[in-house]
């Protein structure tokens, strides 16, 4: 882990939204995670709704993560037990950040109970990109976002945050 800068990084993010029924028009956690990530002061590199099963996603995030104009990517949906996400995601990371799973469960039972244990939700460095596959319900997208994903994305975070372990462009 990289240690905090005095001067926070704005950072182009991709933002994916997994589903077969959403629209740009009623898409509430993409667009709760774009206005997160715009009010921290980083950059909306691209943005997208698609559905597949997990090849065609892997390819999709992929292609993303080959892009030198995106520094990270937050998806939201398809990390339910049923879901593919997980697994599109497992074969492209190349370090697992478990502990992004565990706090997320921990704060999960503390906002909706029991249920949140179904969640798969999960973050990694794939790429030399951060990663961060977030539930596709609004409630669970925002307490990832708020509690984990944007003070992560802010390299004057301290001690460390995972935007310090992306490299400078």
């Amino acid at each position: 882990m990289s240690k905090a800068t005095a001067t926070p990084r704005s950072l182009r993010v991709a933002v994916l939204t997994y589903s077969n029924r959403r629209t740009g028009e009623d898409d509430s956690a993409g667009g709760l995670i774009r206005r997160c990530l715009t009010g921290a002061g980083h950059q909306v590199a691209t943005s997208a709704i698609r559905h597949g099963d997990a090849l065609a996603m892997r390819e999709f995030l992929r292609a993303w993560l080959a892009d030198p104009g995106i520094d990270a990517v937050v998806s939201s949906g398809g990390t339910g037990i049923t879901d593919c996400m997980p697994q599109a995601a497992a074969p492209l990371i190349e370090h697992d950040i478990p502990g992004f799973a565990v706090l997320f469960q921990v704060l999960s039972l503390e906002d909706i109970g029991s249920s949140g244990m179904l969640s798969r939700a999960c973050a990694g460095l794939a790429g030399g990109k951060l990663l961060f596959l977030l539930p596709g319900s609004e409630g669970g997208s925002r307490l990832a976002m708020q509690r984990l994903v944007i003070p992560q994305l802010d390299s004057s975070t301290r001690p460390c945050s995972l935007a310090g372990l992306l490299s400078d462009e």
